[in-house]
């Protein structure tokens, strides 16, 4: 995506404002209010606690310009390991430092950021041992106070706990222990906090969900899988108490027990179909201002076990792992989906799923074990072929430890070698990644399918089997950006796209029930503007843009309430930019 001069300049004047406001050096932070109708593509990350280590994590391109959220998994157990790291002023733990520092790291880069909670202390579980226990009674809204409180002006989202639909995440809990001690006093705690004086805006969620068939569902729940997911969901939407105390209910987006296999396939076929469910259970009752958002997400890019052959090529691989992105993340947010990430490093998890390979930025890895780290092809740090943590100490003391791989560890035969370095489908994640802007404060514009609210495509090049279309209003930059796929795009057609060009009140975005009122906003009629497209291709093997044609307009009128523009020679992945000229 590129900007004109004009817009450019004045992004530079506005960024020197907020240094100057902020009166300090460094990134400047552009802050606003994080609303369900905020589009946020982003990553899961999960700091080590070395000071450099994270501060160069922070710097790498994928955080620092292309996410606009950082999603953290917030274990209390190992956040509060002992009642007295319950006092943060005076005894904070290790791991809570590392993620406190990572979220200001964050703040001072314009990442938004949102915590998930899971897993219970010894000391605050019934059964006295530390994991997936059931809390004590009150114990887990007490932690979600502390928690709030601490992290207050900084974090704009929670969710509540992860997969308590299945009994392995939350043992001894049922269905009514989890909706009253988890999602609704811990819900309240949160929102009590946000709503003391100074008052604060905050996104608070329910649990993240997996279809799993082989995985015991939560007590209380009716049969397995697919089917105790759909009865979750029931139990959650007919508690009158709870659902005025969440934003929005959660779901996993992964190519795994609800993307490909191991779901019941009559109720759940896929991810996008488990949207599908839950929008049509909060329609019928009559929650249409209620948001479903993302909780775990990734995809398996090896030739795992778990990944799929879905090109039917022989191979399960980095292709394989493209296509599903292009695939989960179009219809995803095509759908309405405001808010979807991916892990963004590997590093200690023995799941192969993150975005970009871990990289040895200080050399002491490859001092320690030099068997570990290859060449970067672009001169940078070496890439490290393990998956490893890094613990103990300080950046110039820790030690590398390699993850039981079990049957996962990639090797550097298949694992792609370009100048950041990136997983192959790092560069479907990019491309998607442009709707949310980076720090910049982007909106959900037109809804797939909602008349009057649409992004509308007519062409000879309007082809193949799969194609979405995406639009967002970046208030930042007072501009459009819609994204367009077409799997048939082969440089030889052509294609009008058109859009509503201010924010129209939508179904479920945009509306009455919007805590701020975006409607109106964007190009009255009469007003000039510039449309400035890039079509292109991805290549599947080096994950490098080919083929790629810029087209652009000198000055076009509103008309109608519509943006409007033709693009010639469309390729697969066209951006297309809308900007005020006035």
């Amino acid at each position: 995506m590129y900007l004109s001069a004009r817009t450019t300049f004045g992004s530079f004047v506005l960024s020197c404002l907020a240094l100057i406001a902020e009166g300090k050096e460094g990134v400047a932070r552009q802050d606003y209010d994080w609303t369900t109708d905020h589009m946020h593509v982003g990553v899961r990350w999960q700091p080590f606690g070395l000071k450099g280590c994270d501060e160069y994590d922070a710097n790498r391109p994928l955080i620092a310009e292309h996410s606009s959220y950082a999603q953290f998994w917030v274990s209390w157990h190992a956040s509060e390991p002992t009642e007295k790291h319950t006092d943060y002023k005076n005894n904070m733990s290790g791991y809570l430092k590392a993620i406190d520092h990572a979220v200001n790291l964050c703040n001072e880069r314009g990442v938004k950021v949102e915590l998930v909670t899971w897993h219970c202390p010894g000391w605050a579980s019934e059964s006295g041992k530390a994991g997936a226990w059931r809390p004590k009674a009150g114990k887990y809204a007490e932690f979600a106070t502390r928690l709030a409180k601490h992290f207050k002006d900084r974090v704009g989202a929670y969710q509540l706990y992860h997969e308590v639909n299945l009994q392995g995440l939350i043992n001894g809990a049922d269905i009514d222990f989890v909706m009253s001690e988890i999602f609704l006093r811990g819900g309240q705690a949160i929102r009590a906090v946000y709503d003391a004086k100074p008052k604060k805006s905050v996104i608070i969620s329910t649990s993240g969900t997996s279809p799993c068939e082989p995985c015991g569902a939560l007590k209380g729940l009716k049969g397995k899988g697919a089917v105790a997911v759909d009865d979750y969901y029931n139990h959650l939407i007919a508690n009158k108490q709870l659902m005025p105390v969440v934003d929005a209910l959660n779901l996993n987006v992964s190519d795994h027990f609800n993307g490909y296999g191991m779901m019941d396939g009559r109720l759940i076929p896929n991810v996008w179909g488990q949207y599908d469910l839950v929008r049509g259970k909060l329609d019928a009752a009559d929650y249409h201002s209620k948001k479903i958002l993302s909780s775990e997400s990734w995809i398996v890019w090896d030739g795992s076990g778990n990944n799929h052959d879905v090109n039917a090529d022989g191979k399960r691989d980095e292709r394989d792992a493209f296509d599903k992105t292009v695939t989960i993340f179009g219809k995803m947010l095509e759908r309405g989906l405001n808010t979807i990430n991916m892990p963004w490093c590997d590093n200690s998890s023995r799941w192969s799923m993150g975005l970009v390979k871990r990289v040895d930025y200080n050399g002491r890895i490859k001092k320690l074990k030099p068997e570990w780290v290859v060449s970067s092809n672009n001169g940078g740090p070496g890439i490290v072929t393990r998956k490893v943590g890094l613990r103990g100490g300080s950046d110039d003391t820790f030690q590398p430890v390699e993850v039981d791989p079990g049957g996962l560890r990639f090797t550097e035969k298949n694992y792609i070698n370009p100048g950041d370095p990136n997983h192959l489908h790092y560069y479907a994640w990019r491309w998607y990644s442009q709707i949310a802007g980076g720090s910049d404060e982007v909106i959900r514009h037109a809804l797939a399918g909602e008349r009057g609210n649409d992004v509308t495509t007519f062409g000879n090049g309007v082809s193949g089997s799969e194609q979405y279309k995406i639009s967002s209003y970046n208030r930042s930059k007072k501009s459009f950006t819609v994204l367009l796929y077409l799997s048939g795009g082969a440089g030889t057609g052509f294609v009008e796209v058109s859009i509503p060009s201010t924010i129209q009140d939508g179904k479920y975005y945009n509306n009455e029930f919007s805590k701020t009122d975006f409607r109106g906003e964007g190009f009255k009629d009469g007003s000039k503007y510039e449309a400035r497209v890039v079509t292109k291709d991805i290549n599947r093997t080096t994950g490098s843009d080919e083929k790629i044609s810029t087209q652009g307009s000198k000055e076009l009128i509103v008309a109608d309430g519509k943006l409007t523009f033709r693009i010639g020679a469309v390729r697969k992945f066209t951006t297309v930019e809308f900007l005020p000229l006035d």
